[in-house]
């Protein structure tokens, strides 16, 4: 008897140790928020005085920036403004962190961790469930995150024996997941946090005032405190042109300031610094996408004033630079794509996990191993061929709903058109581009996690094809615009 009423405490004991999960994350929502907040702030502002190349006056004043604006969104409980904020710390917080590796943390990406943390704390409090709003893009996508996650374990469990593994490889791994699967996911957060068009109006000021900085940086070579990597000129000159050309109310002034801007970045890009492929192709491909949107007529003198470019500079475009080009990328490219398929052929499944195949070419032709400068092959040899068509299957599903949404919107002559069709030309252009380089998932060893900071941009911004394309479904409907 004593024995039963033994057990009987015991488990009555055990019963009130249980703690309800969700009731106790509600009861601390706001401690719970707070400490997040606070350790961004704290890591922020006290690595950051580690960086540099930065001046510790700007780190502390960006720093103090990036609290209050976390603050506000913690305060406000707004979401919508968490792309406003990503955005804003990718531009103007030129704050990284060590890894332990040769690679740096952006402070963007962290935020980006911040505010999916924050996603799913509120799914558990308030909503109790985890939903994206309705979109043909959500399986695609987050099948092609699922896929991510698990190769990273495949890869580790199917690993060749006689790979040798550094120590640190698995930071290295972990950390190229987490870019991997967090800019898909800045993606989701601009279509699904933002209401209304207030926030994109927001962002494309934000991208363009951004845009005049960096030209002047370009320009006068001073150290202005913009990030211009990666597809920067693309989103701002499909920005300033998109807006110049279809906005029929346009002040006259601010559509001469816009096309200035625009011819300025041409200028760098296809002038001054031709030689970059990535700094002008991107930014040709959304040109033609934009006037083919808004008139036959533009593009006949869209390619008129190509042409007389390039024929008037014959002699250098035709011979020096597509020489160059042809020698150092083309040759080395197709030897890049050929080493890689040495190993990418035994793990076609999923892959070599992300940053996977590095471990593979030190081991295995250490002298030979090059970065294939291009994300078609990078995804296939690190999430395979399951990772691969996931991935396709989104980018086809997203190019689909751009269109139409361009199309349901033509003729409108505002800001929602205009952005409509940036954001597909900007699609489009990513697309073309992903076949010469990292832009949209940058390589560990190439661009480094870092490259976050500047390949969210391209996440943001076509995340604005979810957001117009749930707020008016149809013309008649666009009243919030």
């Amino acid at each position: 008897m004593q024995s039963s009423n033994r057990i009987k405490d015991r488990q009555t004991f055990f019963n009130l140790q249980k703690v309800d999960l969700f009731d106790f994350v509600e009861r601390n929502i706001l401690w719970l928020r707070w400490v997040i907040v606070f350790v961004v702030f704290i890591t922020a502002i006290g690595i950051g005085f580690l960086t540099s190349q930065v001046n510790p006056l700007y780190v502390l004043a960006a720093s103090f920036g990036l609290l209050l604006a976390l603050a506000a969104f913690v305060f406000l409980q707004r979401f919508e403004l968490a792309p406003v904020l990503i955005l804003g710390t990718a531009l103007f917080v030129p704050i990284t962190l060590p890894t332990g590796t040769g690679s740096r943390l952006a402070i963007s990406m962290v935020v980006v961790v911040m505010f999916f943390g924050l996603w799913v704390l509120r799914a558990m409090t308030v909503e109790r469930r985890f939903s994206l709003k309705p979109s043909p893009v959500n399986i695609p996508l987050l099948a092609f995150l699922a896929v991510t996650t698990f190769s990273v374990f495949w890869s580790i469990m199917f690993r060749d024996p006689f790979v040798f593994v550094p120590g640190s490889f698995i930071i290295v791994q972990i950390a190229s997941a987490l870019v991997m699967i967090m800019l898909p996911v800045a993606f989701l957060m601009t279509g699904n946090f933002i209401e209304s068009t207030r926030q994109l109006k927001i962002m494309s000021v934000m991208m363009m005032a951004a845009g005049g900085l960096g030209l002047g940086k370009y320009l006068t070579g001073l150290p202005l405190p913009v990030d211009t990597r990666g597809m920067f000129n693309l989103w701002v000159i499909g920005l300033a042109f998109g807006l110049a050309i279809f906005l029929k109310k346009l002040h006259w002034s601010l559509r001469g300031l816009l096309l200035l801007l625009v011819g300025g970045l041409i200028y760098w890009s296809f002038i001054r610094n031709i030689s970059w492929l990535a700094g002008w192709l991107p930014t040709l491909v959304a040109l033609g996408v934009l006037s083919w949107m808004r008139s036959k007529k533009l593009v006949v003198l869209f390619l008129v004033c190509f042409l007389a470019l390039v024929i008037s500079n014959s002699e250098y475009y035709l011979g020096r630079v597509l020489q160059n080009e042809t020698q150092e990328s083309g040759f080395t490219r197709l030897a890049a794509w050929k080493a890689n398929w040495s190993i990418t052929h035994d793990h076609l499944v999923f892959g070599t996990g992300p940053a996977g195949y590095a471990v593979y070419y030190m081991s295995y032709f250490p002298r030979e191993a090059m970065a294939t400068h291009n994300n078609y092959i990078d995804i296939l040899a690190q999430t395979g061929i399951v990772g691969s068509i996931f991935c396709m299957w989104f980018f086809g599903s997203l190019v689909w709903v751009g269109y139409r949404l361009c199309l349901r919107l033509k003729g409108r002559g505002d800001f929602l058109e205009a952005l409509a069709n940036v954001s597909l030309a900007g699609t489009c252009a990513c697309i073309v581009i992903m076949a010469f380089g990292d832009w949209l998932f940058p390589f560990a060893y190439t661009q480094t996690i870092e490259g976050f900071n500047y390949a969210v941009y391209n996440w943001l911004f076509m995340g604005a094809i979810l957001v117009l394309d749930r707020l008016f479904p149809s013309i008649v409907e666009g009243k919030n615009g």
